[in-house]
């Protein structure tokens, strides 16, 4: 048994046994009994002892129910099927390819995708935070994103809480994990809509001779952009993953916030829709890109998906301690409290840049329900090598993998089993990168996380990358990203 666990056990039974003789004591008081030898060993001893095992007992009991609870498959949320259960690929599938145009963002282990993906080789394991502590008093391991400033985020919140006739203060609404979530969506959401942001057609700007205005003005003059009704212009679809813990009226001044960015760099208001979506679990993230029930669909529009996440907090803190779910000594499942943020932008058609950009695909994303025990690496396996027979991969296109598996012995041996089954080629400690290892727990951040870092080392290596994703307790997610290939 463990330091952190002795301690624990200890208090338990030094609490019982201080109830049980304080109880006691008070009642022979009360009737005026005059305990004998016989009354000390019953009641001072022997019933202590009982009422103890009986409360350890129960404990474990209660321990054993909540593991069973944890292990159940279904899935909740936006991968819920009309049964109630999250449905899951067997085998391979018809590839449906999404292009993948551009990826953003801000982690513990760096503020650029490819910084992300090549700090993976050796992550640095997240410290004991300075000032966070359990509740004995123990401080506790966190990932944190040093530069994080939440008071940077506080002034245009309070800008859009005031023009929607809000009085209620930020800091009250929002809470500190989800202002240092914000602060760190800022400016991976900036970067992308610049990215996003449609290029200036030749009737957007006029030479000045002929306009008689500045260009840099008719680009911003909705007179000088008037145009005859043509097609469909493409809206860019903006959606934001939120905790889904998070109060209503905090993820509505989100989009206020997000719609009012864009503007500010240069969208028209036509010209994109932002929705927050609450999301529980990582298997809701995923299943956004899902064929069937996903938002990215081939209407000619982009899609760019935000998601931002922090548990480095004290009210964060106190809530995974009370539910048991910090990694401490005794726990080695524990989680290690994580925050980021990131985004994706995506096309289902394949965009138009010049040929020396490489586009990144990003094939169908296939789930599977995870596996327990030994059975855990075989069914991951099963679940990688359907992955590429769906994007039409061998094995040996593959030199790297890229998991968001974290410290947690249990997604150590699963990830690793499950690149040895199925890349046999490859080595499964060297020639993978695990996200969770330097960033800890990041939500819904994970999946998006994923996204970007894999994509980024696939362009820059000109080589397809494979993914597992098993951040989610019950799910399983695996996908191949492919450099576009060259034109014939």
């Amino acid at each position: 048994m463990s330091g952190r666990a002795v301690l624990r056990t200890a208090a338990l039974a030094a609490g019982v046994l201080l109830a049980c003789w304080v109880t006691v004591v008070l009642h022979w008081r009360g009737a005026g009994i005059e305990p004998t030898a016989g009354h000390i060993v019953l009641y001072l001893v022997l019933l202590p002892l009982a009422v103890l095992a009986l409360v350890l007992l129960l404990r474990l009991a209660w321990r054993r129910f909540r593991g069973a609870r944890a292990a159940a498959p279904p899935v909740a949320g936006i991968a819920a099927t009309a049964d109630g259960e999250a449905p899951v690929d067997s085998g391979p599938q018809p590839d449906r390819v999404l292009h993948l145009l551009a990826g953003a963002v801000w982690l513990r282990a760096g503020d650029q995708p490819l910084a992300v993906a090549q700090a993976l080789a050796q992550p640095q394991r997240p410290p004991l935070h300075a000032t966070l502590k359990d509740a004995l008093g123990l401080p506790v391991l966190a990932a944190e994103v040093a530069d994080a400033d939440p008071a940077m985020i506080v002034p245009a919140l309070e800008s859009v809480l005031a023009a929607a006739g809000t009085h209620e203060p930020v800091e009250r609404l929002f809470g500190e994990e989800a202002l240092r979530a914000l602060a760190l969506l800022d400016p991976v959401a900036e970067e992308l809509l610049y990215t996003a942001l449609p290029a200036p057609s030749d009737n957007d700007v006029a030479e000045p001779e002929h306009g008689g205005l500045h260009p840099h003005a008719m680009h911003h003059s909705r007179s000088a952009r008037a145009a005859a009704p043509g097609p469909r212009a493409p809206v860019l679809q903006v959606r934001v993953l939120l905790p889904a813990q998070w109060p209503v009226q905090a993820r509505t001044a989100c989009v206020d916030w997000l719609q009012r960015k864009a503007l500010a760099i240069g969208f028209d208001a036509g010209a994109l829709t932002v929705e927050a979506m609450p999301v529980a679990s990582a298997a809701e993230a995923w299943r956004l890109l899902d064929p069937a029930t996903g938002v990215v669909h081939d209407d000619g529009d982009r899609h760019l998906l935000l998601a931002a996440h922090s548990l480095v907090g004290e009210a964060a803190i106190a809530r995974l301690d009370a539910a048991r779910e910090l990694l401490a000594d005794g726990h080695p499942e524990g989680r290690i409290p994580g925050e980021g943020a990131a985004g994706v932008l995506l096309s289902a058609a394949a965009p138009t840049i010049p040929a020396d950009i490489p586009t990144i695909r990003l094939h169908r994303v296939l789930h599977a329900r995870a596996g327990h025990g030994r059975a855990a690496s075989r069914e991951a396996a099963t679940l990688l090598q359907a992955a590429l027979d769906t994007a039409g991969h061998a094995v040996d296109d593959i030199a790297l993998v890229f998991s968001d598996a974290d410290h947690r012995p249990s997604r150590a041996i699963e990830v690793a089993g499950a690149i040895a089954a199925a890349l046999p080629q490859i080595e499964p400690v060297d020639h993978a990168r695990h996200l969770g290892l330097a960033c800890g727990d990041l939500g819904a951040v994970a999946p998006l996380a994923l996204l970007a870092t894999a994509a980024a080392q696939a362009r820059a290596d000109h080589t397809p990358v494979l993914a597992l994703s098993m951040a989610d307790r019950a799910a399983r997610s695996a996908f191949v990203l492919s450099p576009q290939p060259a034109p014939a």
